[in-house]
């Protein structure tokens, strides 16, 4: 498993107008500040107090005392009503106060997000994090990671935030809150040009073995409708090199993944190319549950930039035509 990399990178202007989108919720997110402060107030009076006052005191005191032990245990990963109710809204004033935006990332899959020629990070989701970072004004810290390290690093809050397409699936809700879509996917099946699939039909075989991303919704989609086929989950380029030597039939990828790897590597092809995809999805930011304001905020600053159609221009310059990202309501 490669080691995390982590980027911090640096704030490039990439959309228009983007201080319409944060008044509101930057004018919204701080309102809940002054009220966790007011907590503390009476420590100083039971300090200083008149004997007098020493009763009444003594009710109050408790209170701060157990908000404090709630947001410990949180931070410390442990669950539990009380503690959600205590950490929701918190990640937003705390990416502020520490001044950087934690990004959780993998950066192999060009053109949606990788490492260019220069060694930075690129892509069409990169360019959405620095939109994000420069609207909330912090800096951007951008976490490189395996695929399938990336939802116990939102559980265990090494970043603020995935991005990297994930689709909220049923399993995947129970862990996560996710935003509302921000990247389209078409799912198609590529082939080893001399493997005996043809159609759609051939793949639901024991003879037949097919790869995918390793937890991906791909992996998912091949195991519930080719349950027959012999499923191996690895890392996005060996799951495609697999195919191309012939040492596996075929794979389950996006589709802007699959026509270049295709055009690069003429034993492959896309399968029934006339009616290619398997699945039409979309992927969405995940985040830690509980954090009701920091959802909320991803969800206007998306529904602001999709109604623009700012995502729809970013998509085409790093993907392809875009075949429109829903509204966010």
């Amino acid at each position: 498993m490669r080691r995390l990399m982590k980027f911090m990178v640096p704030l490039v202007a990439v959309a228009l107008l983007a201080a319409a989108c944060g008044d509101g919720d930057d004018d919204a997110a701080p309102a809940p500040a002054p009220a966790p402060e007011a907590a503390p107030a009476p420590a100083p009076a039971d300090d200083g107090a008149a004997p007098a006052e020493d009763a009444d005191d003594a009710a109050p005191a408790p209170a701060p005392a157990a908000e404090e032990e709630e947001e410990v245990s949180l931070s410390q990963g442990e669950s539990g009503s009380a503690a959600q109710a205590v950490v929701s809204g918190n990640l937003l004033d705390e990416i502020k106060d520490r001044g950087t935006l934690r990004v959780g990332m993998v950066l192999q899959f060009e053109p949606q997000m990788y490492i260019d020629e220069n060694g930075e990070p690129a892509g069409y989701d990169v360019d959405l994090m620095r939109m994000l970072a420069e609207d909330l004004g912090v800096e951007l810290e951008i976490n490189d990671l395996e695929f399938e390290a990336m939802i116990p690093g939102v559980l265990a809050r090494q970043f603020d935030l995935a991005s990297v397409g994930l689709v909220g699936r049923p399993a995947r809700l129970e862990q996560l809150w996710f935003t509302c879509p921000y990247v389209p996917y078409g799912q198609v099946v590529v082939v080893n040009n001399d493997s005996a699939v043809k159609t759609r039909s051939d793949l639901n075989s024991s003879d037949v073995t097919m790869t995918a991303l390793a937890g991906s919704t791909a992996a998912n989609l091949i195991s519930k409708t080719f349950s027959e086929a012999n499923l191996v989950e690895l890392d996005q380029a060996p799951a495609f090199l697999e195919v191309a030597s012939g040492r596996a039939d075929a794979i389950v990828v996006e589709n802007y993944l699959a026509q270049p790897f295709v055009a690069e590597n003429p034993t492959t092809s896309i399968l029934d190319p006339t009616d290619p995809f398997l699945a039409a999805e979309y992927g969405a930011f995940a985040l830690p549950r509980g954090e009701v304001v920091w959802l909320e905020y991803l969800n206007g600053w998306l529904g602001y930039y999709i109604a623009r159609g700012t995502l729809d221009d970013l998509y085409e310059k790093h993907i392809d035509t875009s075949p429109g990202i829903p509204a966010c309501t």
